[in-house]
């Protein structure tokens, strides 16, 4: 077993003068280093064979206006060999640089830019310093705490109306008679969104290509600072707005690991049940969309037949069909209605003979074929290096999965596998998720044959509100509802990060709490803002159809790579 203080411990030793001072909380490791070490100590980390953080999770910032450096960075950190996390923080000064630290892992490079774009921290040796979510010649960085909830006065602001030169520092190779520069979206509708990707072309050949986001930037995180645990909940839906339930699920469990909230095993169960439900639509959804893109439309109608019954029985459970926010801190809004097991058996029974259905249209179809090996590939180790997570890195053979390496709400308690690829192409990214809707309704058979039964809430006075019937009984009952409702829970002081596998990835939270009944710092790491980033690595050699199949392969929401 993996002793998670060796890290720590392993710092102090190798830097001394660097490491301010270590500490735990709620099952977290944190070492606080000096500003002028993040480099060296990051070097350390990543390449000692003894602790191998070879995985960056997230870079963010935090703002803490009144102190003397004013900006805290942080950095999530996980060693795939010894399945441990580990965070390292550092304060900077307004006006002062950071070391990048994209030489250690190239997830940095879109991680720092957002830092820099919402707080305006500066990383000296950047590759390419600008701003990701806002276009250039914004005012102002949104998530500082002296930038008005409610946005600055927009009139005076005026978005290009030519889009400035992506490649214009570009090498004098790329640039010759036969080069062409091809705008893609943010119109076009395999980009899955408003994603506008710019293209350098040779003939039909692409040479390099960059991605500009933030169409769809509606400041969650600096909303969600705003509002009480309990209101930021219903912004999660809007996030992978194909995953709504797991979404709530990853927020709600970081908030209940703040307060140590300890949820009954049926609400656990339940949450199991509709996160993997809901990742059968998500993938549903998605290879329907990905084969229209290519061309399949037959596939489009047989994926939709099966997931509209996936959105009923969950519109049975919650009420909603695309938002439910039905998850709550300490368990769920209400039980399972009558007869609703019966028709989820129902939909197991039925459903594997419509994945070979699935099967039967594509997986030896020779034209999908042509279109899909060979093409997007991502080795094992570049995986690693950009922090993809979900069926991207596992289809490059990587089992990485978060219900296996960190297991929340009883995952251990199920029997599931988690399928690899082997060459780490768009044809392997399909197999697996194919394999992926097998697997997860592998596990919703398991979660009702095996639901207990007993409560859905935990029973703690400071988070849970009481039931209706006690406050019309009770009047400290009244009381405690009421301050609940109006004032929300009040989370010790401290920080936490925890994440689940969406259907896309790794979808987490870290949250960092001042002991009042708002989040000081709200940051969302979600899986299609880090997959995209090594999206032109993996087009690269490539004719401009494949950019249809790599960017449908990594399943992006913009929702959520924006939000």
């Amino acid at each position: 077993m993996w002793d998670a203080q060796v890290a720590p411990r392993k710092l102090k030793e190798q830097f001394p003068n660097a490491v301010i001072n270590t500490s735990s909380f709620r099952g977290e490791e944190t070492a606080v280093v000096k500003q002028e070490a993040i480099l060296p100590i990051c070097q350390f980390l990543a390449e000692d064979p003894a602790l191998s953080f070879d995985f960056l999770t997230d870079i963010c910032g935090v703002d803490y206006p009144d102190r003397e450096k004013r900006f805290e960075v942080v950095y999530h950190l996980y060693s795939m060999g010894r399945n441990t996390r580990l965070r390292i923080k550092t304060a900077v000064g307004e006006g002062e640089a950071l070391s990048t630290v994209e030489s250690v892992w190239k997830a940095a490079t879109w991680l720092e830019r957002e830092a820099y774009d919402m707080l305006g921290i500066t990383f000296e040796g950047h590759s390419d310093l600008r701003r990701i979510l806002t276009w250039d010649g914004y005012k102002g960085h949104p998530l500082r705490k002296d930038f008005p909830i409610k946005g600055e006065d927009f009139d005076r602001y005026e978005v290009p109306a030519v889009p400035p030169d992506a490649f214009s520092t570009m090498p004098e190779e790329f640039v010759g008679e036969r080069q062409m520069t091809l705008n893609m979206g943010p119109q076009h509708p395999a980009t899955h969104g408003v994603l506008r990707l710019v293209l350098k072309l040779d003939g039909e050949v692409i040479r390099d290509a960059i991605p500009y986001m933030g169409h769809l930037h509606r400041g969650v995180e600096k909303l969600a600072e705003g509002m009480t645990y309990t209101q930021a909940i219903t912004l999660t839906d809007r996030l992978d707005y194909t995953a709504g339930i797991c979404n709530n699920l990853s927020y709600i469990l970081t908030v209940e690991k703040l307060l140590e909230v300890e949820v009954p095993r049926r609400a656990q169960y339940i949450r199991v049940m509709m996160a993997e439900l809901q990742r059968i639509a998500a993938h549903l959804l998605w290879l329907g969309t990905h084969a229209l893109d290519m061309g399949a439309m037959t596939v489009l109608f047989y994926c939709f037949r099966e997931r509209e019954q996936v959105i009923d029985i969950l519109e049975h459970i919650t009420g909603a069909r695309l938002t439910p926010s039905f998850l709550r801190i300490g368990g769920l809004a209400a039980d399972l209605p009558d007869g609703i097991e019966a028709k989820i058996q129902a939909f197991l029974d039925d459903f594997p003979s419509r994945i070979k259905e699935y099967e039967t249209l594509l997986t030896k179809n020779i034209i999908w074929l042509r279109r899909t090996k060979d093409v997007g590939v991502i080795t094992p180790q570049e995986a690693i290096k950009w922090g993809l997570t979900g069926p991207v890195i596992r289809g490059s053979g990587i089992k990485w999965d978060i219900r296996k390496a960190f297991p929340y709400s009883g995952y251990d308690e199920f029997a599931f596998e988690i399928p690899i690829g082997e060459n780490g192409d768009v044809y392997d990214r399909y197999l697996v998720r194919l394999e992926e809707m097998r697997q997860s309704a592998r596990i919703v058979r398991q979660a009702v044959k095996k639901l207990p039964k007993g409560r859905i809430r935990a029973r703690d006075p400071w988070v849970i509100p009481p039931t209706k019937e006690q406050v019309g009984k009770e009047i400290h009952a009244l009381i405690r509802h009421f301050k609940l409702m109006s004032e929300g829970v009040s989370p010790p002081p401290g920080e936490v990060y925890c994440s689940i596998e969406n259907p896309k990835g790794e979808l987490g939270w870290y949250l960092v709490s001042d002991g009042s009944t708002r989040p000081y710092r709200y940051r969302i790491h979600t899986p299609s803002f880090v997959n995209l980033a090594a999206l032109p690595e993996m087009i690269k050699g490539h004719l401009v159809a494949d950019v249809v199949a790599v960017i449908g392969s990594i399943d992006i929401v913009l929702g959520e790579i924006d939000r």
